[in-house]
């Protein structure tokens, strides 16, 4: 059985499993955000702000803020 790594995702604690991505956890828990995310319409940051890939695997303790973005909508319809 795959060890469970605690992550942070906008506030709030989640367990994963190892291997885990922040894409995976965002689809099961607030598909709608997700759907924004894969479209261009929101951004995924990590606890410095700095923006991750949401294809990459978490790790333990990891902090992520995902959260609706006009600029990232201007910049897919660029």
């Amino acid at each position: 059985m795959p060890q469970n790594l605690s992550v942070f995702l906008n506030g709030r604690p989640f367990r994963v499993p190892a291997g885990s991505t922040l894409g995976q956890l965002l689809a099961e828990h607030d598909p709608d955000l997700f759907a924004a995310l894969r479209g261009g319409r929101a951004i995924a940051t990590d606890g410095r702000d700095i923006v991750v890939d949401p294809d990459a695997a978490v790790s333990g303790g990891a902090i992520f803020r995902v959260r609706r973005s006009s600029r990232a909508s201007e910049a897919a319809d660029a």
